[in-house]
């Protein structure tokens, strides 16, 4: 199947970054606070920040698809010659666009940016629904990744 038409995603496109981001979220934290700060911080980050990678499908109205991912600095070393590694945060599709490509064209243009950029690794967190196409993209399940994240009232002691 070939690929469909992307574009990088710019500051115009923030409402529709977190129309989308909003529809993949997992009972996370949809105040209006969050969307706030969302929408402004990929308004204010998008084309000025070079490690902020966001690509986007477009529709007839608004997005389609979208891909978001930031490069990170780590330590050198065999696996990461440059220091750099790649996470994907948010693949998002809208409902009446799925099954036509859009994620897999957004996901590739986004990891081709990450290569590009020299990142020695790509990671993400899959959900069910996404899985079966990143593995067609080379991505494998590394067991053993745990996070620790503060709780509703912030960080405990």
């Amino acid at each position: 199947m070939p690929l469909l038409p992307v574009r990088p995603a710019g500051p115009d496109d923030a409402d529709e970054l977190l129309r989308l981001r909003v529809a993949v979220l997992d009972g996370g934290p949809l105040t209006e606070q969050w969307r706030t700060t969302f929408r402004d911080d990929m308004h204010e980050r998008l084309g000025t920040d070079p490690n902020l990678l966001a690509y986007v499908a477009p529709a007839e109205e608004g997005l389609a698809a979208c891909a978001i991912g930031i490069v990170y600095r780590g330590y050198l070393g065999p696996a990461f010659p440059t220091g750099l590694w790649g996470r994907i945060h948010t693949v998002a599709t809208d409902p009446d666009h799925r099954r036509r490509g859009h994620g897999r064209a957004v996901t590739t243009a986004l990891v081709e940016a990450f290569k590009a950029r020299g990142c020695g690794s790509i990671e993400l967190r899959a959900t069910a629904a996404g899985a079966s196409l990143y593995r067609t993209l080379g991505f494998e399940a590394l067991d053993g990744f745990m996070t620790l994240r503060p709780g509703p009232g912030g960080w405990v002691r």
